[in-house]
């Protein structure tokens, strides 16, 4: 009987290990902002992003994703194009006066399994430019060999949407389009394994 009792703790606290809530944080990542002109098409990188959240997953499934947030400096988003393209962007996302891009999650709306990989659907917080809007948000999630989590998406944003304005240059003979897309994958890992 007490063997059995052990045993019992033993796999009660093994099952509170597997699921429980860990504190996740970036480990890498990689995003890009890419859109149209009337002269060309054009592409730049983010180089800083934060993210973290409250995330319960074991080697098998992602069970539940809270408190999550995500973090980018405006001034970090650098062309190809050269730094006119970046003063033009940084003046579009009002960069001095709202020098942070954020979304904040309010609800994850379902994760669901597909092959090796869960379909993660949420409504959050986006905030660009000084303005913020409820927006559902859709990514991919990955159980990593080492325990890491990759998450990888897209996010198709009208500038209008945000108060922004298409940048131009050239006296107005060249116009960014109206739409840009951000394109993701970040790699999250267990603040308690850093």
């Amino acid at each position: 009987m007490k063997k059995l009792i052990i045993s019992g703790i033993f796999m009660l606290t093994t099952s509170m290990f597997l699921f429980a809530q860990s504190a996740y944080q970036v480990k890498s990542f990689k995003m890009t902002v890419a859109g149209t002109s009337t002269l060309h098409e054009w592409e730049s990188k983010v180089n800083k992003v934060t993210a973290k959240g409250d995330i319960m997953a074991d080697v098998n499934a992602i069970q539940s994703i809270k408190n999550l947030s995500v973090e980018v400096d405006a001034k970090s988003i650098i062309s190809t194009k050269g730094k006119v393209m970046d003063t033009k962007t940084w003046e579009a996302l009002k960069a001095d006066q709202h020098p942070k891009i954020t979304f904040k999650l309010s609800k994850v709306e379902s994760i669901s399994k597909s092959g090796a990989e869960f379909v993660i659907k949420t409504t959050g917080n986006l905030s660009i430019a000084g303005v913020t809007k409820s927006v559902p948000m859709e990514a991919k999630g990955k159980i990593l060999a080492n325990g890491d989590l990759e998450f990888s998406g897209s996010k198709l944003i009208v500038l209008s949407d945000f108060g922004m304005e298409q940048p131009t240059a050239l006296m107005g003979t060249v116009k960014v389009g109206k739409e840009v897309t951000v394109k993701f994958s970040v790699v999250m890992s267990s603040a308690a394994v850093q």
